[in-house]
């Protein structure tokens, strides 16, 4: 009997010479040594204020394999990783009939992040299986979207859900997927399945945050949802804050924490009413000292504030989270203006600047457009693409800053809006 073997599969003079090629890669990665990051040993210690995918993924590999568990984390992360980039370009070079040329420039681009300066597979950080499941879930959002495929809707699930339980900013895509499910079938969403589809995706953020929960009362004693959400987001309210804002803080826990942190921001200068120059030279010193505004100041000075107030010692971390999410619409409404320009300083520098922010947004307008008058492949990538990369970057820019290993996740969407774009002009000519 014959079968069908999915393209990647398939023995061909390209199959095989990239075959040769990634197991060389394989080799030659693997011979490094595994990479440390500052993040690192929150994992392998799994600390309350990182999400359980990762830290679960190292502590059974430490169960298995002891003090080599490094080196088989980087094994299963480049292998992972190598699949992953192979399945989904084989899928995308399917679905929109891609050439050669193009094909093999998209697995480039794929393939980038195992390189200077992330080293995304070398790197004993959550990256190393973010980046190849999230890969797998456009595989599977473009099994689900554009090629009808619904069975899928199983896999985009699950994926989804270890994906956003190894990084908690995906937990952004179950909207957006949903957005585009919704816009595709609109006519006929509430007939089964497709409402059936609907609900699944609508169930997934309450499944997450079960899990994310029950891990950390298995692990920390603590019914909680990881703790580091606005303990990011704070840091740029606090960085626009003025010390009167201390006034519009009713919680008296919240308002010593503000005191502590404000004034230790501005004896280091590092308020933005202390920086000389123009919006985007404010933005470039909070990039800069991020860390330190975030980490070493607030999140620091909050866990022993709150050291002593609870027999359980995970609850020091627990609390800063608590106090941010209450203290943040306060500064942000007090600084609303200066708020929303660094923001948007943000947004442009995760674009590399405002020209290619607006390019993309006219994208997304355009292809949302066209997609509402009539679903079509071309047109649902480009929508996907461009609303995948602007909620990325806003995302980012609102918790954190645009660093690279943030933003890499989408840069492949780039190339395929651009081979679109091409061939829609080269029809008109």
């Amino acid at each position: 009997m014959k079968r069908n073997f999915p393209y990647f599969f398939k023995l061909s003079t390209i199959n095989i010479l990239l075959a040769v090629i990634y197991i060389g890669l394989f080799v030659y990665l693997l011979l490094q040594p595994p990479i440390y990051s500052p993040d690192t040993s929150s994992y392998v210690y799994t600390y309350i204020y990182r999400s359980p995918g990762y830290s679960v993924f190292l502590w059974a590999l430490q169960v298995v394999f002891g003090e080599f568990f490094d080196i088989l984390a980087v094994a299963i992360q480049l292998v992972f990783g190598f699949v992953a980039i192979n399945i989904l370009a084989s899928k995308i070079r399917a679905v929109l009939k891609m050439n050669l040329l193009s094909y093999l420039l998209l697995l480039g681009i794929l393939t980038f992040p195992y390189f200077a300066p992330l080293w995304i597979g070398n790197n004993v950080c959550s990256e190393g299986l973010a980046y190849p499941l999230f890969l797998f879930l456009v595989v599977y959002i473009f099994d689900f979207l554009f090629i009808e495929k619904n069975s899928k809707i199983l896999y985009l699930s699950i994926v989804l859900v270890f994906l956003t339980l190894t990084r908690g900013q995906f937990i952004i895509l179950i909207p957006i997927v949903i957005f585009l499910y919704i816009l595709k079938e609109r006519k006929n969403i509430l007939r089964r399945p497709k409402i059936f589809h609907l609900l699944v995706l609508l169930i997934l953020p309450f499944i997450i945050q079960t899990l994310d929960r029950t891990y950390h009362k298995i692990v920390h004693d603590i019914y909680v949802s990881t703790p580091f959400t606005f303990v990011n987001a704070i840091t740029l309210p606090f960085f626009v804050s003025k010390e009167k804002d201390i006034e519009k803080i009713k919680d008296a826990d919240q308002r010593a924490l503000f005191f502590i942190t404000y004034h230790d921001i501005d004896s280091l200068g590092l308020l933005s009413s202390k920086i000389e120059g123009n919006s985007k030279a404010e933005y470039e010193t909070f990039y800069k000292y991020f860390p330190t505004i975030c980490n070493a100041i607030y999140h620091k000075k909050g866990m022993a504030y709150f050291a002593d107030r609870s027999r359980l010692p995970n609850m020091k971390a627990v609390w800063p989270e608590e106090a941010a999410k209450g203290m943040m619409p306060a500064l942000i409404k007090n600084n609303f203006e200066k708020y929303i320009i660094l923001l948007f300083e943000g947004i442009f520098k995760g674009f590399y600047g405002i020209v290619p922010f607006l390019i993309a947004f006219l994208l997304f307008l355009y292809s949302l457009t066209k997609t509402i008058r009539k679903w079509s492949v071309e047109n649902g990538v480009i929508l996907t693409g461009t609303v995948f990369i602007v909620s990325n970057a806003f995302l980012v820019a609102f918790a954190a800053i645009p660093i690279l290993r943030y933003m890499i996740y989408n840069y492949f969407f780039v190339l395929l809006i651009v081979i679109i774009l091409f061939r829609k002009l080269k029809r008109k000519t």
